[in-house]
């Protein structure tokens, strides 16, 4: 699921436990590991996982990416209780995805 600006925020405000695919449209890497980012996301669902995993684009805010810290991409980042927890940049694998989920709890 993308996410606006707004919906980014107030998931971290709330203190939800997601990760966050930042991304780009013109991002080679990125568009690699979409199909992963989704098979990942719709398998949390299913099982009910309290970790959600979701996208941003950053062209569509580069102040928030920027306040995020993203200086690459893809970056991957994991939150908990309104905390940045986890972080991966560059092409990541299925394994390495759930990893971070595990992080998240």
């Amino acid at each position: 699921m993308k996410l606006t600006t707004q919906e980014l925020q107030e998931k971290i405000d709330n203190g939800e436990k997601f990760i966050v695919d930042l991304y780009a449209d013109w991002c080679g890497p990125c568009r690699m590991i979409g199909p992963i980012i989704e098979k990942v996301s719709n398998q949390l669902k299913e099982e009910g996982s309290e970790v959600n995993v979701y996208k941003f684009d950053i062209e569509q805010d580069k102040e928030m990416a920027a306040r995020l810290g993203v200086r690459s991409i893809p970056a991957l980042k994991g939150f908990n209780g309104g905390e940045n927890v986890v972080n991966k940049i560059g092409a990541i694998t299925e394994a390495q995805l759930m990893d971070m989920v595990k992080e998240v709890l």
